[in-house]
């Protein structure tokens, strides 16, 4: 009796929907990613401004990174001190929840650097980094609104 709490098999559909949610969240940072790196090209060769903002942002992205994985190692403690798989499962789903909506308000601030950035560039007159910074804000606006890509899907319901 006690082997069963452990047969207990997840749906394909709620497989597949995990799956799927993953992807996307992984292609929307990967599109991040690749064109924070563009980016940080075009303005290391722009003016002395654009070097500041892109300080700034590195600064930021080291702060997101730091942050998100401290609490990748709190999971990680939490997990290790569960008596039961259940209780494993309720942390993994709260951290899940937690982290979703993290990523939501660090997309935010990504995007809200960027704006700035972009502000600064048009003062300055500076294209390429004006145009950098665009594909910063647009990278992360597409990150946050992908299908299936919110934190609120990951909202507790009801019956938890």
């Amino acid at each position: 009796m006690a082997n069963d709490a452990f047969k207990a098999e997840i749906p394909d559909a709620v497989r597949d929907m995990m799956r799927m949610s993953i992807e996307q969240a992984k292609r929307a940072f990967d599109t991040y990613a690749a064109t924070t790196e563009k980016t940080w090209k075009t303005i290391e060769s722009s003016s002395e401004s654009a070097r500041a903002n892109l300080h700034n942002l590195n600064q930021k992205i080291g702060e997101i990174t730091r942050k998100n994985a401290e609490a990748n190692f709190a999971l990680a403690m939490q997990l290790a001190e569960s008596k039961d798989v259940n209780q494993a499962i309720q942390l993994q789903g709260q951290h899940a929840r937690e982290q979703m909506e993290t990523f939501a308000k660090q997309l935010e601030e990504m995007r809200d650097l960027a704006a700035h950035m972009i502000q600064e560039a048009n003062a300055a007159g500076a294209g390429a980094a004006k145009s950098a910074a665009q594909d910063i804000a647009s990278a992360a606006s597409s990150a946050a609104s992908a299908p299936g890509f919110t934190s609120s899907q990951y909202a507790p319901r009801d019956n938890e």
